[in-house]
Parts: structure tokens; sequence; C-alpha cells
């Protein structure tokens, strides 16, 4: 066995004694193996590049070799993306990925955990880091939204491809042919644990969002209405029918400025890479009127507010 590895290796097995593989199924699959191994790579701060290799037969084998300043940390690399490819998720992995993990710990609050452990990683020989460690970085890098869409894209293409029985990722040394570590295999049943069923997350709520009124709907249907938020021109719902009911009675009239105080839920999905994107907004309760200085409260705003702070002293009570 190498004590260092630079050489990916993925092995496609097929149910026939083919040593073909779909040209387009490949490149698609190549895209997204690549994606995760640059995401891991930008993630722990790791400078690596990429290069095709030679594929061989033996069902059909693909191997990319990476190159960087330092060959402890292009090995400890692919051992974690190798952990992160083929670990079979045991929990469902829309609800843990996309919705707990998410709002677990904050955004700085993961900064600070992959800032310890690229000190931990950094300059040390693999033989030296503890696995431990290296597991940590693996559930780190599990959790990126990026890794778990792309991860889902690979095995949802290669669950479509009828002739791939599973697939087997292992790391060698492309100078010595010396094998890293034995294959990790993924049967063909296990592929679908992998792939995210839906692409729609949690709606996210902002409680104090303040929007400027460009363009209010003043006639009844189903209209959007369109106004600035955080500096940005959205297109909305306005789903508080007593606000609609007001402003139709002419009760509420708009001028140049006029903002809303208001709870905006907005509606979100990953798209393909893994970013998150807004789909839609709407306004729930408007809650305050904001004509310059003049602020008008509404009354289901009261109302929303009055019910919130029983709800926030509840839960300070039983904690």
């Amino acid at each position: 066995m190498s004590s260092t590895a630079n050489l990916f290796e993925l092995h496609y097995y097929f149910n026939n004694d083919s040593h073909l593989i779909d040209a387009s199924l490949r490149n698609r699959c190549e895209g997204e193996v690549l994606a995760i191994l640059n995401e891991a790579a930008s993630i722990l701060s790791i400078d690596a590049s990429l290069y095709s290799s030679i594929p061989s037969e033996g069902g059909f084998r693909d191997f990319w070799k990476a190159m960087g300043k330092n060959n402890n940390q292009i090995t400890i690399l692919l051992v974690i993306a190798t952990i992160v490819l083929s670990r079979v998720p045991t929990t469902d992995p829309e609800m843990e990925a996309l919705e707990k993990e998410i709002k677990k710990l904050t955004i700085e609050e993961k900064k600070l955990n992959i800032e310890k452990l690229k000190l931990e990683l950094e300059e040390k020989a693999v033989a030296e880091v503890d696995k431990n460690v290296i597991n940590k970085a693996a559930k780190v890098i599990d959790k990126n939204l990026k890794i778990v869409k792309r991860r889902s894209n690979l095995y949802s293409l290669l669950s479509n491809e009828h002739t791939i029985d599973k697939v087997g990722f292992t790391l060698s040394d492309s100078d010595s042919g010396d094998f890293f570590s034995d294959e990790r295999q993924i049967l063909r049943e296990n592929f679908t644990k992998f792939i995210i069923c839906s692409d729609t997350l949690r709606a996210e709520v902002d409680e104090n969002a303040v929007i400027e009124i460009i363009s209010p709907v003043l006639k009844e249907g189903r209209f959007k209405w369109k106004g600035v938020y955080e500096d940005a021109v959205i297109s909305f719902d306005m789903n508080d029918a007593d606000f609609k009911e007001d402003v139709l009675l002419e009760n509420i009239a708009f001028k140049h400025g006029s903002c809303i105080r208001c709870v905006l839920r907005k509606s979100r999905e990953i798209d393909e890479i893994g970013e998150v994107k807004v789909t839609g907004y709407a306004v729930t309760t408007v809650v305050e009127v904001i004509e310059g200085d003049e602020v008008h409260k509404t009354k289901q705003g009261i109302r929303y507010r009055h019910t919130k702070a029983l709800k926030d002293s509840q839960q300070d009570f039983f904690s």
C-alpha cells in the first residue's frame, strides 16, 4: 500500500460483458465528480488541479490525477472525497442535509470549524492525521449543499443507466502504481439513497421585511405586486386579505416612497449545481404602513405581534 495517493479512480461495473460506456453519460458523470472534488478542495483551501488520465477496461475505469503544492493534502482531499462519494446515507438526505444541517450551525460557526480542520490538516503526513479529524472534515464536506446536490446528480445518472450494476472508488499513487486503499464499492440498490427526491427547501420567513411599493394592485384578482426589498426589485403575492381589502376600499393610498413592514415568505429551492434560489415571494401579514416619518400600524399586524410575543414568552418559560 502506498503512503500517499494522487490518482482518483471511478470504476463502472456492468451487468454484461461490455467494456463500453455511453459517452454522454460518462461526460456528465465526470462533470459531477470533478465538481465535487473542486468544491471540497475549495472548502478546505487545498491547492489542487485535476487532469484526466487514460481510462482502462475491467468494466470501465476513469482516472483523474490530482496535482498541487502539498502531496499530503492532495491525499487527504482524495480520501475525504472518496468517503463523501461512497458513504451510504443512513438518514433521509433531504431532511438531514437540506434542512437540519443548514440551520444547525451559523455561517460563522461553520467557517470556524472549517478553519480548525484546515489547521489540523496542514503540513501533516497522512499517517499522522487522526482518523477522527478526516471524518470531521468529511462530515463538513458532506453537508455542503453543492456537494449534496452534485452527488445526487451523479447517482441519479447512474441509476438511469440499467447496465451499471455498481460503481467503485479507488485511490493510488500514479508514480508507483501502488494502491492507497481498497476499492469502496456502491451497489446499484443503494444508488437511490444518495438521490434527493425534491429540490424544494423549506420557505424562509423574514418577519421584519420592509418593502418600498413600486406597483400596488388596485383591482381584484391574482396579480402580483412589485416593490424594492433589500435593494432588489421583486414581484410578490399579497396574501394579507385585510390589507388588500383596505387598498381596494381606498382606506390606504400609496405615494412615492410608501413602504410596508411585513412578514415576507420566501419560497426556495436548490438548482442543478446546488445553489439556493428564491423562487417566489409572498406577504402574509402587513404589520405597518410607512409614509416618510409616519408609521401606521395595521390591526392584523397588532394581532400578529401579540400572538408572536405570547409564543416567544412560552418558549422562554419552557427553556
